[in-house]
Order: structure tokens, then C-alpha cells, then sequence
């Protein structure tokens, strides 16, 4: 009886550690992307959200942050490079969908905007066809 108490501990500590770890990436990312102001470059918002890393869960999980990153060319030649980062916990389905995630909105490497209302906002402005807010990030797209 006592094995099925401790296997059942360690099952608990294994999974309140996973959802820390990823609950500790939507804090510092919330933390991090509050310091971020108009007109700073990408390499500046990275230096502020700690650069490019990878985070790995206890389960084997990997998640990138930023999480996706999207980049346009617009028809007068500007590069519109948006940087999505995990900030929320939606839905508790394993996936991280795209209402999840936060948009930093950078044009011809200067932030101009950062949430969905901003990113919305511009790419209806630059005729740009937003991302699904309610379905998955397309990671093997290239635009």
C-alpha cells in the first residue's frame, strides 16, 4: 500500500513540475514582453525575453521561444517580422494554439506593435492575411 502512495506522489510532483515549467515561460515571457517599446530592433526584444531558447518539459516537451515567428514582405519592399510568444494557457489540450500567444509586430526591424489588437489592426492596414487566432501555429510555413 505504501508503494501506491509514493507512486502516486511521484506522479503528482511529475506533473505539477511539468505545468510549472511551462507556467514559469508564460510568466517571464508576460514579464519580459511588458518591457518591450516601439522601435526597439528583434535583436533587442530577444535580448529582453533572453534570446532564442528551448525550453523541455519533464514530459520531453520542447518549446521554442519565441514560440513562432512569422515573416511578410510587403509590396513596397518592407519586411514585416512578427514574433509570437507563449503567454497564455487557454485550453488544456497538450497544444499550444494561436490565442495562446503574444505578437510582437516588427517593420523593416523596428517593433511597431505588440497584441493581437496591434497585429490585427496592421495587417489589416498592410492587407496582410492574419493567422487563425483559434488554430495552431503552421511552423513549417514560410511566408
Amino acid at each position: 500500500m505504501r508503494n501506491i502512495h509514493l507512486l502516486t506522489s511521484f506522479i503528482i510532483l511529475i506533473i505539477a513540475s511539468s505545468c510549472s515549467t511551462t507556467g514559469k515561460l508564460r510568466t517571464k515571457n508576460k514579464m519580459n514582453l511588458i518591457k518591450v517599446e516601439a522601435g526597439m530592433s528583434q535583436d533587442e526584444v530577444l535580448a529582453l525575453t533572453k534570446g532564442i531558447t528551448k525550453t523541455t518539459t519533464e514530459f520531453g516537451q520542447l518549446y521554442n521561444n519565441p514560440y513562432y515567428k512569422t515573416i511578410n514582405t510587403l509590396k513596397n519592399g518592407s519586411v514585416v517580422t512578427t514574433l509570437w510568444f507563449y503567454t497564455d494557457k487557454i485550453s488544456a489540450d497538450g497544444k499550444i494554439n494561436m490565442n495562446e500567444l503574444t505578437p510582437v509586430v516588427l517593420e523593416d526591424n523596428s517593433v511597431i506593435g505588440i497584441g493581437w489588437k496591434s497585429y490585427l489592426d496592421y495587417c489589416d492596414v498592410k492587407d496582410i492575411t492574419p493567422e487563425d487566432y483559434r488554430g495552431e501555429p503552421n511552423t513549417e510555413k514560410k511566408k
